[in-house]
């Protein structure tokens, strides 16, 4: 069994550990309305904001939200109020399980790649890519599916005597990333078949993985039953209620990507420029390896996501782990194959091309450690927590539209505990009307707008920039004075 060096897991943990701390808040909304704030609704907050329509149609899952119910009860019960305090527990217990994970399934892998050097620098973006830091402590559906899927993939190729034990761990984890995000179930599909037609596994050890499986379903449905308040399966509702194609807000309803969508953003988006040639790669480890489990896995994931129009790159997050390893063994088949590091052209832009990732990389996770993954719970974690401690106060926010998407962003009741109340207002002129309506309490007003500082101005309002999104390191580099040009969050008091 190879042996990872006890440095690299200390200052995995750590980097874990701090960007746990620093990247608050969510990297997609549904992370908040669909989990959050579901248990937001069991916890018995007063609510401002409307739960989503997948709520009443019961399609989400009620094993996050139950997660996040019960560690909300216990840290009350430890006397820990604040909600910026337990979303940073939720954090913390996803990068635990993802960092576990990781290391179980690295071990697994470790005969899959025949070059020792290939194998540190795969197990090395396995534990620091940024885009893995990232999404390691995101209590997010993607994440938590992600980090389940890969540690029952691991414990089942993990390199010792198999047991009933661990062939049930298997299943119940398996289950565990189903009910985290039921898309899983096509990588679920891929490797059963693997099991079956490639692997061969024994009837009695598929047996017990689909016993623990069932398990974790059964426990899935409890979760579901306490959510809506009444017997229900979700994963049943979800797919009937996409299939019949009457979905509102659904994978449908959105505008349609182009079919290359997945191909171009995985290149571009992850750590170029060496992730340029990732659609390359994956595609070649497919062609190379056809039995092997990861493209049994990964192809009807990929085909599933691609066929439909909505797509986003979160919903590939759950492959995330998968591309170091597809990509190592891919480019050494092909270098076992054409012989090309004996290519001068490939062997003198190798280098360059691997070393400027790796500084990219560098980069990218220590912007990751130094910024909010959320700006909107920034906001309230620095300023209008602490506002709304001392003052009952009224937030104002822009919404020139009437399409109520910027005051929605900043309604989020799980961490409103002082129930602060938020308005819309079309424009600067109408804040004058607000303040005559609520002449006793401290009105704040909020935008991400260009320039809103200057309409205040011009309406004669007095104010008092008190906070902005970005943090106060970045906004000093105010280099052309780029500060007053960008779109961002600002939060201006307003003086009666």
């Amino acid at each position: 069994m190879t042996s990872l060096p006890k440095y690299w897991l200390t200052a995995a943990i750590i980097i874990h550990l701090l960007a746990a701390w620093f990247s608050v808040g969510h990297y997609h909304d549904d992370e908040y309305a669909q989990i959050l704030n579901f248990a937001t609704s069991k916890i018995g907050m007063d609510m401002q904001s409307e739960l989503m329509w997948e709520f009443k149609a019961g399609v989400r899952s009620g094993f996050q939200p139950f997660i996040a119910f019960v560690l909300s009860k216990a840290t009350s019960y430890a006397g820990i109020d604040s909600h910026f305090v337990l979303a940073f527990i939720y954090r913390l217990i996803s990068a635990a399980i993802s960092l576990i994970a990781t290391v179980v399934f690295i071990q697994s892998i470790a005969n899959d790649i025949n070059s020792k050097k290939a194998f540190k620098w795969t197990a090395f973006f396995l534990l620091f890519s940024w885009i893995l830091i990232f999404t390691n402590v995101r209590f997010s559906s993607e994440g938590w599916a992600c980090s389940f899927f890969l540690l029952a993939l691991g414990l089942y190729r993990y390199p010792s005597p198999a047991s009933i034990q661990r062939f049930l761990l298997v299943g119940f984890f398996f289950g565990l990333a189903f009910l985290a995000r039921y898309q899983v179930g096509f990588m679920l599909l891929g490797f059963g078949l693997w099991m079956l037609f490639i692997n061969k596994q024994k009837p009695l050890n598929i047996f017990f993985i689909l016993f623990a499986g069932c398990f974790a379903l059964l426990l899935g449905a409890g979760f579901d039953s306490w959510l809506y308040g009444e017997q229900t399966v979700s994963s049943l509702n979800y797919f009937k209620f996409h299939l019949s194609g009457l979905s509102g807000g659904g994978i449908s309803a959105a505008l349609p990507e182009p079919w290359w969508f997945y191909i171009y953003y995985s290149a571009v988006q992850l750590i170029p420029p060496l992730t340029l040639l990732l659609p390359i790669a994956i595609a070649a480890f497919w062609l190379f390896f056809p039995r092997h489990p990861v493209t049994w896995l990964t192809v009807p994931f990929v085909l599933f996501h691609s066929y439909f129009g909505h797509k986003e790159m979160r919903y590939l997050f759950p492959l995330l782990p998968f591309a170091p390893v597809m990509f190592a063994m891919a480019a050494l088949k092909a270098d076992e194959k054409f012989k090309l590091l004996k290519r001068n052209f490939f062997k003198y832009l190798w280098p360059v091309v691997f070393w400027i990732s790796f500084g990219v990389n560098v980069l990218l996770v220590i912007l990751t450690l130094s910024l909010p993954a959320s700006k909107e719970v920034a906001l309230w974690q620095n300023c209008l927590t602490p506002l709304s401690i001392e003052n009952e106060s009224v937030l104002m926010v822009l919404d020139q539209d009437g399409s109520y998407s910027d005051p929605a962003e900043l309604n989020m009741d799980f961490y409103n505990t002082n129930n602060l109340q938020i308005i819309s207002v079309r424009d600067e002129n109408q804040i004058n009307e607000m303040l005559k309506q609520y002449p006793d309490k401290q009105m704040l007003y909020a935008s991400r707008k260009r320039n809103r500082s200057q309409e205040l101005e011009d309406t004669g309002l007095s104010h008092e920039l008190i906070c902005q999104a970005l943090p106060d390191w970045i906004l000093k580099i105010n280099i052309n004075n780029w500060t007053s040009r960008t779109s961002m969050w600002r939060i201006w008091s307003i003086n009666n």
